[in-house]
């Protein structure tokens, strides 16, 4: 029996792959002749025990298929363990963070071209009171896009639940946050929202870190001060341009070690998933931490061009505004007034 080279992962209480998923995965495998084992999840510790056995086997890479739940474990469970391996995302969840963040197709096949055949890249990672995160931690806001967008909602509405989730908080209450760098000098201020990230876009895939890089060696914090209509609005128009981080409804600094309490303690989510515990938090970066598998740039061409064709659109200038993000703002602008003339009339 030839020794396994790769490892795939899968939670079976899950609904974030299906049977259909399985089976080309399997295939790509199959094809491509390299010799691979099945594993799953466990209820109590994650991808934990999946990941020793892939280590014990002798795996190269480890193939998470499913949702952010499932990804994140793979993740924690190989960054606690050390193993120098490497993560593919087969993604089969509705937000899909941490595939997105490193540009991984939503197709099966070609999520599996990119396992198999793509680049490999060195990524941080967040480390929070033994919980290890890709993308970000948040208190406030952002942890009630997660607990504020139900189930139902996702499988119904898609990444739109958590634009729901968001303009349901328009005006919400802000709270005090004190918070320490690298430097030990300690700051308060006020705010609706607070983020620990290493990667731009959070849930529902919206950029509320502009400029975090998953691989510069610093986590990125960000306070969102205050969520009027005003506010929400001329930040979706600066997102246009990448220009969120000059505006005054933010406070954006970045640090290696990063120490958050809150006023009243506020519920946390980490990576999308909502956790137990609550500030005060101690934060801290490890560098270069976990291999992962991202598209190599004649697959990123592929990927573009078979997009422009799908869209039958012409190709957009680089010195012209992409259509999709004009669009996109438009049609969240939409949303958002007609959350507004909703809350106006419901509180008649």
């Amino acid at each position: 029996m030839q020794k396994p080279e790769i490892a795939i992962i899968l939670n079976p209480e899950s609904g974030s792959h299906s049977e259909e998923m399985v089976l080309k995965v399997r295939a790509a495998l199959e094809k491509s002749g390299r010799p691979f084992i099945c594993l799953e999840t466990d209820p109590d510790q994650g991808a934990k025990p999946a990941v020793a056995k892939a280590m014990e086997s002798g795996v190269q890479t480890v193939i998470a298929c499913g949702g952010d739940g499932t990804v994140m474990s793979a993740v924690n469970a190989l960054g606690k363990a050390d193993a120098d391996l490497k993560l593919a995302i087969v993604p089969g969840g509705t937000a899909n963070l941490l595939a997105r963040a490193l540009e991984v197709p939503l197709d099966v096949e070609e999520a599996m071209a990119v396992a198999l055949e793509g680049d490999e890249r060195r990524i941080d990672l967040g480390e929070c009171s033994d919980t290890l995160f890709a993308l970000g931690l948040g208190l406030g806001l952002t942890e009630k896009l997660v607990s504020g967008a139900s189930a139902e909602e996702k499988e119904r509405l898609g990444k739109w639940a958590y634009v729901k989730a968001l303009l349901e908080e328009v005006g919400a209450k802000p709270s005090t946050f004190t918070y320490t760098l690298d430097d030990g000098q300690e700051q308060t201020t006020q705010g609706v929202a607070v983020v620990v990230a290493n990667a731009g876009t959070l849930s529902g895939n919206i950029e509320f870190a502009p400029g975090a890089q998953m691989d510069d060696g610093k986590l990125d914090l960000v306070i969102l001060h205050r969520l009027y209509a005003r506010d929400l609005t001329r930040l979706l128009v600066k997102s246009l341009f990448g220009a969120q981080k000059t505006d005054r409804a933010l406070t954006c600094v970045a640090g290696k070690t990063i120490h958050i309490s809150s006023n009243p303690p506020l519920d946390l989510q980490i990576d999308g998933e909502k956790v137990k515990f609550h500030p005060p938090l101690h934060v801290e970066v490890r560098p270069a931490a976990l291999r992962v598998a991202v598209p190599s740039e004649s697959q990123k061409a592929s990927l573009a061009n078979a997009l422009k064709e799908k869209l039958a659109k012409p190709v957009v200038e680089e010195t012209q505004l992409p259509t999709w993000r004009i669009w996109g703002a438009v049609a969240a602008l939409s949303a958002l007034s007609g959350a507004i003339i909703w809350k106006m009339y419901k509180g008649k």
